[in-house]
């Protein structure tokens, strides 16, 4: 897992150029404002540009995937998100065919706000749009890559 500004994402850009692609899309979609939408950067690189309402603690669901790496790239507003190793939870429902599995278990929370990101891979479990307030509507984009 990885955490931090969009304005750090230069340190990341040689791990994949997926990633950097990504990443770069997103700092566009931060500097010029943010658009709705569905984007497909590349065969294995897609752009989803959404309002999402954060949802209680009570309904804290983990996830993670097979395949895919995440990032979860905040444009407006904030979220709480959880991770942790897959080590750390027990599997309640798998769909490899879908690449996701949920998972219940504890974890770690940071905060997310305008302009941070969180790179999450196979073996990192996270739990999205959490708040310990009232639910919020904020603007992010979620990245699917596929290595």
């Amino acid at each position: 897992m990885i955490c931090d500004s969009i304005r750090n994402r230069h340190l990341y850009a040689g791990i994949a150029p997926e990633i950097k692609m990504a990443l770069d899309y997103c700092a566009k979609m931060y500097e010029e404002g943010f658009r709705e939408g569905d984007d497909v950067l590349a065969d294995n690189v897609t752009m989803k540009c959404h309002p999402v309402t954060t949802r209680p603690m009570s309904a804290l669901t983990w996830e993670a995937h097979h395949r895919a790496i995440d990032i979860h790239f905040i444009v407006e507003g904030g979220e709480k998100i959880g991770y942790t190793n897959l080590r750390n939870l027990t599997v309640t429902e798998d769909h490899p065919d879908q690449d996701y599995m949920l998972l219940k278990g504890t974890g770690d929370f940071i905060t997310l706000k305008p302009g941070d990101f969180m790179l999450t891979f196979p073996e990192d479990a996270h739990a999205p749009s959490m708040t310990d307030g009232e639910p919020e509507t904020y603007n992010k984009i979620v990245a699917k890559i596929f290595l």
